[in-house]
């Protein structure tokens, strides 16, 4: 090419460049293509974004898990950032493809993200009952807004009368919501629902300590005292008798009569706190004087043994049991509180404890009549 026409298509050139609005052109070598999905397409610009030091390839091929060994929490972030930016379903499909792995690893906003995609056929296949499951997780885990979201899914197009257990999932999604946004009482009923098994829950320790927990929050009574119960034994949360007291005497201070016989136990005993048996009797009697048969039980046999009964809670069990076998109705509902308490030397047996109070009631024991109504 002559040397004139050579600068003159130069100068074309750059004056082309100089009027476009978006920076110079690379016009280098292509470097090698990243790492991409086969199954979702992810491209490179994608794996770039949001890779990290654990995960060098975000949507490894088939068999490979999306979130490359980080945690639930991790991954759901790499998976919104490169949400923002997605440009087509191929790069949404791999968005929830890590999504739903990060809902599989335990992060409950990412389950409801992901809940919905499957709900709504977004980026992959529509599958409404895999999209109910994930997002009813994220509303029990804590995020309001899904339960709002699948109640108004359910609601649409007549779902809640096709899909499977459309009512049970309303209950549940609605239940929680109203825990979620403030009813503390909703927390309670559904902590004590779970620990029960009640329908439609199956039993689940941990998610009823979970319930407590926020209706304790919330300033529930109820709610403590029984978290409290939870702590003492270990059920569903590690075995904490301090933070039982703790719970017990917040409870107490709410008003929950319960909770001061409950604390007054721990007392008695000096488990989890100093011994205190002065303050313990004061527990116990101001809990009766509130109608609190568990403290009105406890202040009795208190008294007994400060008559002469046996304290150790090994002995004290033979000696109301052989009392109780002899038609002693008060002695009847002193083994149904002993095995409430679970006394050393015997494991809490509340079928135990049931089956005393139900012989302490025929035999016409007003505390263990009033029990069994209570529980």
């Amino acid at each position: 090419m002559p040397r004139l026409s050579a600068l003159a298509l130069a100068s074309a050139l750059l004056a082309a460049l100089a009027a476009c609005d978006h920076g110079p052109v690379n016009i280098a070598p292509s470097a090698p293509a990243a790492p991409t999905c086969p199954l979702e397409g992810c491209d490179g610009a994608r794996v770039a974004r949001i890779a990290s030091e654990h995960a060098p390839d975000v949507c490894p091929s088939a068999g490979e898990a999306p979130c490359a060994g980080g945690s639930g929490a991790e991954c759901a972030a790499r998976a919104m950032a490169a949400w923002g930016d997605a440009q087509d379903d191929r790069e949404v499909a791999c968005v929830g493809r890590m999504l739903t792995e990060a809902c599989s690893l335990g992060d409950a906003p990412a389950c409801g993200y992901a809940g919905r995609m499957w709900l709504d056929g977004r980026g992959l296949a529509a599958e409404a009952e895999r999209g109910l499951a994930m997002v009813l997780r994220a509303c029990e885990g804590g995020v309001a807004l899904e339960c709002v979201a699948a109640l108004r899914w359910l609601s649409e197009d007549r779902r809640e009368q096709t899909v499977k257990d459309g009512a049970t999932l309303h209950k549940r999604l609605e239940d929680e919501n109203f825990c979620l946004t403030g009813s503390s009482e909703h927390c309670t009923r559904l902590g004590q629902d779970l620990y029960a098994g009640r329908a439609p829950y199956e039993r689940d320790l941990v998610r009823s300590g979970v319930e407590y927990q926020r209706g304790c929050d919330l300033g529930n009574g109820l709610a403590c005292s029984n978290l409290g119960d939870a702590y003492e034994y270990g059920n569903g949360v590690p075995l904490d008798l301090s933070h039982a007291a703790t719970l017990y005497d917040r409870a107490c201070r709410l008003g929950m009569h319960l909770g001061c016989s409950n604390l007054g136990h721990l007392l008695k005993h000096g488990e989890g706190v100093t011994r205190d048996i002065a303050r313990a009797r004061v527990l116990f009697r101001d809990a009766c004087a509130g109608g609190d048969v568990y403290g009105c039980l406890h202040a009795a046999l208190l008294s007994a043994e400060e008559a002469g009964a046996p304290s150790d809670p090994r002995r004290s069990v033979e000696h109301w049991q052989h009392a109780c076998d002899a038609r002693d109705a008060r002695a009847c509902a002193f083994v149904g509180v002993l095995f409430e308490d679970g006394p050393d030397g015997f494991a809490r047996d509340e079928a135990r404890s049931m089956k005393a109070m139900s012989r302490a009631c025929d035999l016409g024991n007003r505390d263990g009549c009033a029990w069994l109504r209570s529980h």
